[in-house]
């Protein structure tokens, strides 16, 4: 019998919570700095980065080849014989090259890892619906199929406040690069088809972004489908919470699944300010 089990990387974003309800383990991803090295959501917090910003902007690191293996065997000794590994975007991290790796030489367990093209919660959801999917007893090959082909069915778009920390961690990608911060232009982002960060649209100040924000959820939402939202912020809760009941008027038939504050392995590359929307339409 098949015994599935899913593997996240701590860049996906998952609540405590949710990783304890659905059963799924998260590989923590590393953060660096001078003093040492932090593994994400075990000994640093999100809050402890902001603090230490702008002096120190750490550097981050993926899980090694033998910490996916040991997750993987740990997995195989509780007795799973599948994993299904969901990965942050291979364009913005080696993680996914990294478990692919390990995972093929772990004998006696059937692998499938994820490339979602995604980051934060817009990877995160995918694992979110292979956990329903496999509670409703579908297949090991039928939940991957599943899930790979919801990947596009999952975009985030985020207001960033500053682009100084993506700058600092060479992740700009096709981002513009040089933003008119005497003129309070912001960025919304988001990701491409490549898994590549992108710059959705440039607005001046942050109420108008947040109201942009909104439009591009709009523009995307088809509202004859089952519609799951995320919110997610960088130090703002108070903002984040405000844009939570925005949705909840403008689309009172969805599920929010999360608002929360952002791991500290993303929050190293964006920097304080940040608010992101989860639109997730499975097929």
């Amino acid at each position: 019998m098949e015994k599935i089990a899913i593997l996240v990387d701590s860049g996906s974003d998952l609540s405590q919570a949710l990783i304890e309800r659905l059963g799924i383990r998260a590989l923590p991803l590393k953060i660096l700095y001078d003093d040492g090295e932090y593994l994400d959501g075990v000994n640093i917090e999100p809050q402890l980065v902001y603090e230490r910003f702008p002096g120190q902007i750490p550097k981050t690191s993926t899980p090694n080849f033998a910490e996916i293996t040991e997750a993987a065997e740990s997995l195989k000794a509780e007795g799973y014989n599948r994993i299904l590994a969901v990965c942050i975007s291979s364009g913005l991290s080696s993680t996914y090259q990294n478990v692919c790796a390990a995972l093929s030489e772990v004998e006696g367990v059937e692998s499938h890892v994820v490339d979602t093209k995604n980051i934060s919660i817009g990877a995160g959801v995918l694992a979110i619906h292979a956990a329903m999917l496999i509670k409703r007893g579908l297949s090991f090959s039928e939940v991957c199929a599943n899930v790979e082909s919801n990947i596009e069915n999952s975009r985030i778009f985020y207001y960033m406040d500053t682009l100084d920390y993506l700058r600092a961690g060479g992740r700009i990608g096709r981002v513009t690069g040089v933003i008119g911060s005497l003129l309070n232009i912001k960025p919304i982002i988001s990701c491409n088809k490549q898994g590549i960060y992108h710059t959705v649209s440039m607005i001046r100040g942050q109420k108008r972004g947040l109201k942009k924000l909104l439009e591009c959820v709009a523009e995307h939402c088809d509202a004859h489908r089952e519609t799951f939202l995320a919110v997610m912020h960088g130090s703002a809760p108070e903002v984040a919470h405000e844009v939570v009941g925005q949705l909840r008027q403008l689309y009172p038939k969805a599920q929010i699944l999360l608002e929360k504050q952002i791991n500290a392995s993303l929050a190293v590359h964006t920097g304080p300010g940040l608010i992101g929307i989860l639109l997730f339409q499975p097929a």
